[in-house]
């Protein structure tokens, strides 16, 4: 009997990859993190990790939670700072929600880019490019203020000690190249050659103009301090981490050099939340420390558990105020009334 026309010898072979691949080459740095996770836990004993976060004392794990969220209130305090600074009149209320909100989006690539959306259609004033050189300046300083951490114990490590001065060093370049109009005319020249950047070219001329004027000491003083703010309490919700594992003799000052090394390393790996690296890293660290009960499982479970606060918890609690921006958004209500505040101003004055 011949297959009628159009059978199944007529059609052409599906391909049950194609879909997983493609979506593998896009996602591929988010697929290494977790790739890099699942190594860690297998690395460390998965039933050696389960026994750990078995016996975790909840009395101080709840604590942990007031000390995140504070963290990111002084994270976006000082980012309404940096948008005051440019000329964008977003509240400080809003300012917060998109903070929160983008919590939810920062694993995805450029993820920090969604928080420039929203700040931008809240306030037209000004461009992309200068709402994205706040994000910049904040996450940079932020990253800077961290590492500062790994600093009263780095002369007994040299090692790591020429790392983080190289790393320092890169970062701290990035103030140069934007503020030195030279090496940033030159920067842009290089960009402008790279097909894929070509059609940011509107926006990465408008990040040094703003730049330099977020670097007024006016502006960038407050900035700094209340960065500082949110350093010191990412430095606690990491202690708190430890102890709240059962590692109640480790020093505040080792904890803070784990989490100021292993952060900035994190940082500079390519990685989405240098997920992955930052666990591995940190735990290394942490077994070299010689801290009293310290294993393999219990430098893991500190560093996932740091991770799930500061960053699984907070993009639960930046869902709902994610959702209620774009239903603000949708409606056409999410935009600053700049006619109503020059009429305020106005009156004000008279």
């Amino acid at each position: 009997m011949q297959p009628a026309a159009g059978g199944y010898h007529g059609t052409k072979p599906v391909n049950l990859l194609k879909a997983p691949l493609h979506l593998l080459g896009r996602f591929w740095a988010e697929a290494l993190a977790v790739a890099s996770l699942i190594a860690l836990v297998v690395g460390v004993n998965p039933f050696q990790l389960g026994h750990v976060f078995g016996h975790i004392q909840w009395h101080v794990a709840l604590l942990m939670v007031p000390v995140v969220f504070v963290l990111y209130v002084c994270r976006g305090a000082a980012w309404w700072f940096a948008l005051r600074g440019i000329g964008e009149r977003i509240s400080f209320v809003n300012t917060q929600l998109i903070e929160l909100a983008g919590q939810v989006m920062i694993i995805l690539p450029m993820g920090d880019l969604a928080r420039v959306a929203m700040a931008r259609s809240a306030d037209r004033n000004r461009g992309v490019g200068a709402i994205t050189a706040t994000v910049a300046l904040q996450e940079i300083l932020y990253t800077l203020l961290v590492s500062v951490g790994a600093l009263p114990r780095l002369t007994q490590h040299p090692g790591v000690a020429m790392l983080m001065l190289a790393t320092t060093i890169t970062f701290s370049s990035v103030f140069v190249v934007l503020l030195w109009r030279p090496a940033y005319d030159r920067a842009i020249r290089l960009v402008e050659h790279v097909r894929f950047l070509k059609r940011f070219d509107t926006q990465l001329h408008e990040i040094r103009p703003a730049f330099v004027q977020l670097c007024h000491w006016r502006t960038l003083l407050p900035i700094i301090a209340l960065q500082a703010i949110a350093a010191l309490f990412s430095f606690l919700l990491f202690y708190l981490a430890l102890l709240a594992i059962g590692l109640s003799h480790v020093s505040y000052i080792a904890a803070v050099f784990a989490l100021g090394v292993s952060y900035t390393f994190g940082a500079v790996s390519f990685l989405p939340l240098g997920i992955g690296a930052f666990e591995g890293l940190l735990t290394v660290i942490l077994l070299t420390l010689g801290i009293p009960g310290m294993t393999a499982a219990a430098g893991a479970a500190s560093g996932l558990l740091y991770r799930g606060y500061n960053d699984v918890l907070m993009a639960f609690i930046g869902a709902p105020s994610l959702l209620y921006v774009r239903a603000r958004q949708r409606s056409g209500r999410w935009r600053v009334d700049r006619a109503s505040m020059a009429t305020t101003a106005v009156a004000a004055s008279d």
